[in-house]
């Protein structure tokens, strides 16, 4: 690899600093700005309304079809985590997650224990009311069917989830029943998932806006006609990037689909 001399490197750096696509303010910062570097930060920080006023960045996915940002929210401009761009925002305080470096570093998890510690912590660090015991309350509210329907997820390259993931979590607050029994995020062969028998099929990036090679949920006849076969509940992909507070609005949505069917 060709290292740049120092002062080339720096006349670079000083070019970038004025564009919005290089990861830069463009207006000098209040005292305490906040800067999200993740979509799974940006998804904690719309939890809390406090904090509006005080966004400076939002994430590099936040103008995308995973995002929750608010419209007014979608012109902000937008950070990473990479090492070298942080630089321009540091007189904000950094949000990150899943292996980032920010000044408040937000644990992966995959139940909701997770989100209430997530909230707990930028509530407490932020200075801002904590939403959990509102959340907890929805999710109390939450009616579930007298007898729990079975549930088979599928995103559209086949992979599912069984105990000990964020999905389960939300198929288990809905009054589901996950069919898929072995622990984790997996990929079953096309066979294994044709011999399943849930009541439902519950889906969830399956829109254009996630196209990939492997689209097996979408391109093998077989697997497709017993989709179709079977009442289906969708699921956007945006409220679950990640165990976030959108989990507890997935939850809800799919209560309220299964109490339809």
């Amino acid at each position: 690899m060709t290292l740049l001399p120092k002062s080339l490197s720096a006349a670079i750096i000083l070019v970038c600093l004025p564009l919005v696509s290089c990861g830069s303010p463009d207006t000098e910062l209040p005292d305490d700005a906040i800067v999200s570097t993740t979509l799974c930060a940006d998804g904690y920080l719309h939890a809390l309304p406090e904090l509006e006023p005080r966004l400076a960045a939002l994430s590099w996915q936040s103008r995308s079809a995973l995002s929750r940002a608010p419209d007014h929210l979608r012109a902000l401009p937008q950070a990473d985590n990479d090492p070298e761009r942080r630089l321009n925002w540091a007189e904000s305080t950094q949000i990150s997650s899943a292996g980032g470096s920010g000044d408040i570093d937000l644990d992966w998890g995959e139940d909701f224990e997770t989100v209430w510690k997530n909230l707990a912590l930028l509530s407490s660090t932020l200075d801002v009311s904590d939403p959990t015991n509102v959340f907890k309350s929805r999710l109390i509210a939450i009616d579930k069917p007298a007898t729990a329907p079975r549930i088979l997820y599928m995103d559209r390259s086949g992979a599912t989830a069984g105990p000990g993931t964020f999905v389960n979590a939300v198929i288990e607050a809905a009054g589901g029943e996950n069919v898929i029994e072995n622990p984790g995020w997996q990929s079953p062969d096309t066979e294994t998932l044709i011999r399943l028998q849930p009541d439902i099929i519950l889906t969830s990036f399956m829109g254009s806006n996630y196209a990939g090679v492997n689209d097996r949920t979408l391109r093998h006849a077989a697997l497709d006609t017993k989709i179709q076969s079977l009442p289906r509940i969708d699921i956007p992909g945006k409220l679950w990037p990640c165990a976030g507070p959108g989990l507890i609005e997935a939850a809800e949505q799919l209560s309220q689909a299964m109490a339809k069917l």
